[in-house]
């Protein structure tokens, strides 16, 4: 077991954790469902692109998922996401981003809403 009172992370760490555990985002009331915690990979293959960008999942609902990455974004593109589950299974979804904005110095944040699950004929 971790003695977390003997352990004391940088203040960059210490930031990070807060601004990832943040229960006040702003985008809190544009939710249709109640979200869920969730950090997995994500591949994000925009429409008309062949090149495929990494993302990682903040969270998750039955209408749609939060995800940070490296590229900004811009509202109402649509992208395929493959989430990649811990079971080594990737589920792949239609998505179009419905808000970006900057998270940190290089990342972005973006929420997309699920338009349909892509079936594996499809992919």
């Amino acid at each position: 077991m971790i003695n977390r009172d003997s352990f004391v992370a940088s203040p960059e760490i210490q930031q990070l954790v807060t601004i990832l555990t943040s229960k006040e985002d702003d985008y809190k009331d544009k939710r249709a469902a109640t979200r869920e915690s969730l950090v997995c990979p994500v591949t994000v293959q925009f429409q008309y692109e062949l090149t495929r960008h990494r993302a990682f999942s903040k969270d998750i609902s039955t209408g749609g998922i939060a995800l940070i990455g490296e590229r900004e974004v811009d509202a109402e593109q649509i992208a395929t996401l493959a989430i990649y589950r811990i079971d080594d299974i990737v589920s792949k979804v239609r998505a179009r981003c419905v808000w970006s904005k900057p998270f940190g110095d290089q990342y972005y944040l973006t929420g997309w809403r699920f338009l349909r699950k892509i079936l594996q004929d499809d992919a």
